[in-house]
């Protein structure tokens, strides 16, 4: 559940939920004191609710022991003799007092019975008469005094005496019991708010305090530079998503930092790669030097011998220095292309022309197959492309253990699949396509093989990773920066081509890239 249907949810919860609750205590409590009310004073529970007794009490008390006054009323209109037998009126008046409710009988202005002489003595008075009034023949009022509600009926005798029945109920239990009642009712709207209150707090720290505090908990490791600690996903709300995006923020912090820590270690590893390449080409360069200064080279041989081996370190060295300056364009993705279509089959002859006669000098013979059409372009920049060829070669010439090794270069069109047919299509009035189907892009792959030792399976596959070598030996004389073939990758991926290898030890490696065609 969102945040915000949550605090709508709350919002009605406290409004609705303690209201629903109070009607039901209300009503339990009323019920409850209801039915004491009826039992004790013999009340039609059919003719009254239970609400009565807080939203309309005086028709209430007005009511109570009416069925007890509507039997005596009857009596007095058939039989009003019976009201001066003793017996009757006790066994009468025993019957009222499980009711709270006595009789008084007063014949010619005297009290001839009094069903409970102690609530009499305290009452303030009853109005006797002394003759028969139809307007006042039945009354009811209170006594202040005693808390009781009094009913009468005046009538005669039949010896034409005046006589009057007084119905006396005690109230008096019954302010109490309302009391009470009003005091659970209080109890109960505070109680219930209380425990709702308390509810509301639970789910909302629950769903929304704790979460945040775990957030914030993260955050503070995050803070302290501790990334190994997962951040949990608590709900699906704004604030699961804020984890959710707080959790990727904290991979992509531990990625870049282990990024950044392998990169560090990779810059000081070629760092040192490099500066021991370059130490044994200038240590040579200082020796012959040094030998041609102090006279060693003493014959024109021996000095033309020198000073060859001087150029050929210090080319050494520019190549690193080269290959060193290439890569860190390539690191910034500065490196400046400018594409032109050039034709397949004339750039590559003059290419491997020209890199042949290096390779040759170093007992190593090329071979050069071009099967695509002669009219075939490639959109490449020329100079970026042969340093492609070049690293390739370098490579397969520097690893090669054969006193004469052997290179092919293949070039070859890549097969198009056929195009799945579309699920519709969509035609113009003349039949045509409405819209014209993409015809894919033409590649041409160039294969480089060698007949070298061939590369490790388990190196394979970082091959083209900066600054990795395979063979990783501090003495071994085919020293390389780890930088070719990643220069290879990016310059090709830039091109819009793969480049993959595949190698057998001991039986070679062979080296593809792909070009796009232009039309």
């Amino acid at each position: 559940m969102k945040i915000r249907g949550r605090l709508i949810t709350a919002f009605l919860i406290m409004t609705i939920f303690p209201v629903i609750l109070m009607l039901i205590c209300v009503t339990a409590i009323l019920d409850n004191q209801y039915n004491i009310l009826t039992d004790s004073y013999n009340i039609k529970k059919s003719s009254y609710d239970s609400s009565d007794i807080i939203l309309n009490p005086t028709n209430l008390f007005y009511n109570i022991s009416r069925r007890d006054y509507e039997i005596l009323s009857q009596i007095i209109s058939t039989d009003a003799q019976k009201f001066l037998d003793k017996d009757f009126l006790e066994s009468t008046n025993q019957n009222l007092k499980k009711r709270g409710t006595f009789l008084i009988v007063v014949k010619e202005r005297k009290y001839y019975y009094i069903g409970n002489t102690e609530i009499f003595q305290k009452m303030s008075g009853l109005p006797l008469h002394s003759t028969y009034n139809e307007k006042t023949n039945r009354l009811t009022f209170i006594d202040q005094n005693t808390s009781s509600i009094i009913k009468s009926c005046t009538f005669y005798f039949a010896d034409k005496t005046l006589g009057q029945v007084f119905l006396v109920t005690d109230f008096s239990e019954m302010l109490p019991r309302l009391e009470h009642s009003v005091i659970e009712i209080i109890i109960a709207f505070f109680t219930i708010l209380l425990i709702t209150g308390l509810l509301l707090n639970i789910w909302i720290y629950r769903s929304i305090l704790r979460p945040l505090s775990i957030l914030r908990l993260a955050t503070t490791q995050i803070g302290d530079g501790n990334l190994s600690q997962p951040i949990p996903l608590t709900s699906q709300d704004e604030i699961g998503q804020l984890c959710k995006d707080f959790e990727e923020m904290r991979i992509r912090l531990q990625k870049m930092i282990a990024e950044q820590i392998q990169s560090e270690e990779e810059t000081r590893e070629i760092i040192s790669s490099i500066s021991h390449d370059l130490k044994t080409p200038v240590t040579a360069i200082k020796g012959y030097t040094e030998g041609i200064l102090d006279g060693v080279a003493d014959t024109p041989e021996k000095q033309a011998k020198y000073l060859q081996t001087i150029y050929n370190k210090t080319n050494d060295i520019t190549y690193l220095i080269d290959e060193l300056a290439v890569f860190s364009k390539v690191e910034r993705n500065s490196l400046a292309y400018n594409f032109v279509s050039v034709n397949l089959e004339s750039y590559f002859a003059d290419c491997i022309e020209d890199i042949s006669l290096d390779l040759e000098s170093r007992n190593m013979t090329v071979e050069y197959y071009n099967a695509t059409d002669k009219d075939t372009f490639v959109l490449v920049d020329t100079e970026q492309l042969k340093r492609v060829l070049n690293n390739i070669l370098e490579n397969a010439a520097k690893y090669n253990d054969k006193p004469a090794g052997h290179i092919s270069i293949r070039v070859e069109d890549v097969p198009i699949p056929p195009a799945a047919p579309p699920l519709y299509r969509q035609l113009k009035e003349d039949g045509t396509d409405l819209i014209p189907r993409q015809t894919p892009e033409e590649f041409v792959q160039i294969q480089i093989e060698d007949d070298g030792p061939g590369i490790a399976a388990a190196d394979l596959t970082h091959i083209f990773d900066r600054f990795f070598r395979a063979d990783m030996s501090r003495n071994s004389s085919r020293r390389g920066s780890g930088l070719g073939l990643a220069i290879v990758k990016k310059i090709i991926s830039d091109h819009g081509g793969n480049v993959w290898a595949e190698s057998i030890e001991g039986v070679g490696t062979s080296f593809y890239f792909t070009l796009k065609k232009t039309s």
